[in-house]
């Protein structure tokens, strides 16, 4: 048994950590490609500890049920990703857009209000002419884990948040329930990279989306499939939009 704690810098909604961030804590215990199925939201500064169970593990706090992690198998079919300058338009139309999970500003991962050094920064937004999404990212000296490589659960982050955006459905507010991610390479600190997302399908309230993350030579060194719940509790979005203002 392993037990975690989500430092306050690793939200999503201030109130609870960041999805694909906890979820890549969660899946180190498996050891190569895991899904992450959350329950509940992982809580902050509160220890997490990670059991084992059928199939694979649990993430509890307390008595809460938290994250399933099992080991998964992980594809992609990336449809064509725009040249750089699209890229840098994708980044563009971000910074331009309101609605929809831009309620989450001091998100690590997308908040356009954390600092540079602080937050992930990565701000993924629609791509001229794609129905990719998609920024740079640089990771900084402090992501590296003692081998001096970028530590696995912030690409987890990074193949995260652009899942969400890549949906496009406007002021409608969605959750992260399932995430299952392959890191192929992890990179040093300073390699340009290209996190991209787009959406795969839609049932009923469920939202499938997929991303990668590039290297300079445009291969791709992380993969990830997502499942998105639709948010039709009104009363809990606006709980959000207060919280997170």
């Amino acid at each position: 048994m392993r037990t975690v704690i989500i430092d306050k810098r690793f939200c999503g909604p201030k109130s609870s950590g960041n999805g694909g961030y906890c979820a890549g804590l969660f899946a180190q215990e498996i050891g190569g490609p895991a899904a992450v199925m959350l329950k509940a939201p992982p809580p902050l500064d509160t220890p997490i500890e990670l059991r084992q169970a059928e199939g694979g593990y649990e993430a509890v706090a307390g008595n809460t049920l938290i994250a399933k992690v099992e080991p998964a198998e992980v594809k992609v079919s990336p449809p064509l990703i725009p040249d750089d300058a699209g890229v840098a338009q994708g980044h563009d139309n971000f910074l331009k857009a309101e609605g929809g999970h831009q309620i989450i500003p001091y998100c690590f991962v997308c908040g356009k209000e954390r600092a540079p050094g602080d937050g992930l920064r990565i701000f993924s937004g629609p791509c001229p002419d794609s129905p990719v999404n998609a920024d740079f990212w640089t990771p900084r000296e402090d992501l590296a884990g003692e081998d001096g490589l970028v530590r696995a659960e912030f690409l987890w982050a990074a193949l995260d948040c652009p899942t969400a955006y890549a949906l496009r459905v406007g002021d409608t507010f969605t959750l992260l329930g399932r995430m299952a991610a392959e890191i192929i390479r992890r990179p040093k600190p300073g390699e340009r990279l290209i996190a991209a997302a787009w959406q795969v399908k839609q049932d009923g309230r469920k939202y499938f989306s997929d991303s990668v993350l590039l290297d300079e030579n445009r291969e791709i060194i992380a993969a990830a499939n997502t499942l998105w719940i639709e948010l039709k509790d009104t009363a809990l979005i606006e709980k959000l939009r207060r919280e997170n203002a």
